[in-house]
């Protein structure tokens, strides 16, 4: 692997990361389904709002609703983590593995293998940690690219881009609500 593309995926990583609340902050507001609802919602209205702005205005949208979606997700992993009692156990490679599931990178699963009744969780120093961060950046530059077109036609595709967020913070919330309430251990695994 390049360290060109190493490069990427740790500025990928870090800026996902910067997105992560303080966990002192960090406040449990309901059981993790009415926290998934209501951030799905909340990431709903954020990227409806944004896609309705057209053309070049809608364009200088798209990285500030992507950010507001991404750290409403990020705060509600982090509530779900808070919830179980796991908040520091929260990790890059936790938090690429529940990103990973649910934008569909199968790579993901590599991260986390079940022994018995616990998980056990790679370092984040793996290769396989470094595939996923650039299959996850891969998509949400996928999605960078969709949305750009899309502010273009705002009324028809609104709708769409806004759906598409809250079924992403939906499966986070799902991903999250699995991993953490089950019994996990850290591995430090070195390449």
């Amino acid at each position: 692997m390049s360290t060109e593309a190493f490069g990427f995926e740790k500025w990928f990583v870090e800026t996902m990361m910067g997105l992560a609340p303080d966990p002192e902050t960090v406040r449990v507001d309901g059981a993790p389904p009415d926290m998934t609802d209501f951030a799905s919602n909340k990431a709903f209205s954020v990227s409806f709002a944004s896609g309705m702005m057209p053309g070049p205005f809608g364009m200088a949208t798209i990285l500030p609703e992507l950010a507001a979606v991404t750290k409403i997700q990020m705060d509600l992993l982090y509530k779900i983590a808070k919830y179980h009692g796991r908040l520091d156990q929260v990790n890059r490679t936790l938090v690429l593995y529940v990103f990973g599931c649910a934008l569909g990178v199968t790579a993901g699963r590599l991260l986390v293998q079940r022994a018995g009744s616990r998980l056990i969780v790679k370092a984040f120093s793996t290769q396989a940690a470094q595939k996923i961060a650039a299959a996850i950046g891969a998509r949400i530059g996928s999605s960078f690219v969709q949305r750009s077109a899309g502010r273009w036609i705002c009324m028809a595709t609104a709708p769409v881009f806004a759906l598409l967020s809250k079924r992403m913070t939906e499966k986070i919330g799902g991903y999250a609500e699995d991993l953490f309430r089950q019994d996990i251990e850290i591995e430090t695994i070195e390449d």
